[in-house]
């Protein structure tokens, strides 16, 4: 299932801007990747109305974005456990207990080392990182 803009700026007024305006009076940043749902018309105007900033991102960059450690570190959480899973049942069940593991703590680490991967991509002149 694709997200369209305005199904991504109804989740951005319910828990983006709530959030920015309550724990940081709006002056929070908003930083999102190229998606088109992202860069649309409607996104942009509801941006705007909602006098959010937006942070200048590189485009094609999954080596800063921290979801994307998330990702891979699930991608080998269940290939490990590909032999048990056996349907959609098992394979969401597995989903789940790795989703289990994302700590605070784990999720800090993966923020924690941005600043070191960020050096990485400017010794690579903005081309992907190899870890």
């Amino acid at each position: 299932m694709r997200l369209n803009s305005q199904g991504y700026c109804e989740i951005l007024e319910r828990c983006f801007v709530r959030f920015n305006n309550s724990a940081y009076h709006g002056f929070g940043k908003l930083v999102q990747d190229n998606a088109p749902a992202h860069k649309s018309a409607y996104t942009t105007a509801k941006l705007e109305s909602w006098e959010v900033q937006i942070v200048d991102w590189p485009p094609e960059s999954p080596d800063l974005n921290p979801i994307e450690l998330v990702w891979g570190t699930m991608k080998t959480f269940l290939r490990r456990r590909q032999a048990q899973i056996k349907n959609v049942a098992q394979l969401r069940d597995a989903v789940f207990a790795f989703w289990k593991t994302l700590t605070p703590e784990v999720c800090a680490r993966y923020i924690k080392g941005i600043p070191k991967r960020m050096e990485k991509v400017i010794e690579q002149n903005g081309r992907n990182i190899k870890e």
